[in-house]
């Protein structure tokens, strides 16, 4: 069973999901969301969703821990960034863009999937921006940077 967050209930319903085991992180499985809970858990406030994994063969028994990364379609621009480079101060998920005089604009993100190292973004930035991705709690917009090549 996994658990998501309200937010990432539609991306469940349309991405491509690949399935790691624990016991064997170099093999990945696809998988199909199964079930998706109209209800969400009182005391986490998140969704149950089941996962079926696709083409299991003898090394995956019922019960083992897994990994699940939800991808886009893959029609979807995706950007794969540093988790450091994602804000949330309570508005939801943002990263700081350094515009062409230099000045940072913080903009909101849509994260399709957050992996172990990454986030990966499908709305919000466009091919070519730079984004902050150390530091960016200390920041704050309209702030004049040097960016390092």
């Amino acid at each position: 069973m996994v658990a998501l967050q309200e937010t990432w209930l539609n991306e469940a319903r349309k991405s491509k999901a690949i399935v790691r085991l624990w016991a064997d992180r170099e093999r990945s499985f696809e998988a199909r969301l199964r079930e998706l809970s109209p209800q969400a858990d009182a005391a986490t406030r998140t969704y149950p969703a089941r996962f079926t994994i696709e083409n299991a063969d003898e090394a995956v028994a019922y019960g083992m821990t897994a990994t699940v990364t939800l991808t886009p379609a893959v029609d979807a621009k995706v950007a794969k960034l540093p988790l450091s480079a994602i804000l949330n101060r309570g508005t939801g998920p943002s990263v700081y863009v350094v515009d062409t005089s230099r000045t940072l604009a913080l903009r909101p993100v849509t994260v399709a999937s957050f992996a172990e190292d990454a986030a990966l973004v499908t709305h919000g930035i466009a091919d070519g921006e730079e984004v902050v991705t150390l530091g960016v709690q200390k920041l704050e917009p309209g702030l004049k940077v040097r960016t390092l090549k």
